[in-house]
């Protein structure tokens, strides 16, 4: 995945879930955000509802994010657009709502990468389908903590590029993932070491930390020379507006 690099520290800084520290999480306000803020990608999390379509939201269930209650896959898309997804963060998000993965594709790809975290195996398929359609693999990156999903992603359309997320960054991970011929790994910022990313970069992946929950563990990116990172605020790196 083609992606520029933020010039303050030549690394990738990739608002999770948009720039999810500032407004609600995986909506148009956050997504927004992130851009102003100077952020190099988006990432985004991928489910389906019970009537096949792609949606946007982390939560298996809505219940945290909306004003609604029950697993996502219960929902008709219909269902979930009625519900509010943002007056749970602050009043002025009121009224925002759930996005599809074909409004971020149509909406937002073109202004910024975006990688795409598959938190059902069930929408492994119909979303690489749908970036291999609209052209926009050069533009996107897939991921999961899901082995399976990343396997079927990359049966489906090899030109996907994969990325593994994992709390558990060893040797023993690095070769498991590049032997399966994935471009990145993707480990908690604790488990982050200088000499383990050197052994990722040897084995030809790219290292994007994630989990910051702290200023402090910005440094920690910097020390130990990752390639990228998501994070909840992207101006913590950017130094964005």
């Amino acid at each position: 995945m083609n992606m520029n690099m933020n010039m303050d520290m030549d690394m990738q800084v990739i608002a999770h879930r948009g720039a999810s520290g500032y407004a609600p999480e995986n909506t148009r306000a956050a997504f927004a955000r992130a851009i102003a803020m100077g952020s190099d990608a988006i990432e985004t999390d991928v489910q389906i509802t019970a009537d096949g379509r792609l949606v946007l939201m982390h939560d298996l269930a809505v219940d945290r994010t909306s004003n609604g209650h029950g697993p996502v896959a219960d929902f008709t898309f219909d269902e979930l657009r009625a519900l509010d997804f943002g007056a749970w963060f602050g009043a002025k998000f009121a009224g925002e709502c759930v996005l599809t993965a074909a409004e971020m594709v149509a909406d937002f790809v073109p202004r910024i990468p975006v990688v795409f975290e598959i938190k059902d195996a069930r929408a492994t398929l119909p979303l690489v389908a749908l970036l291999a359609g609209a052209q926009v693999l050069d533009r996107v990156q897939i991921t999961s903590f899901l082995w399976g999903p990343l396997l079927d992603a990359q049966a489906a359309n090899a030109a996907v590029t994969l990325g593994f997320l994992t709390s558990t960054f060893t040797e023993e991970m690095v070769s498991r993932i590049a032997r399966r011929g994935f471009s990145q790994i993707c480990p908690h910022v604790s488990t982050l070491t200088a000499r383990r990313v050197e052994i990722a970069h040897a084995a030809g992946l790219q290292v994007r930390g994630w989990g910051i929950a702290q200023r402090y563990e910005v440094d920690r990116l910097r020390e130990t020379g990752v390639d990228g990172a998501t994070v909840n605020w992207p101006d913590w790196i950017t130094r964005g507006i």
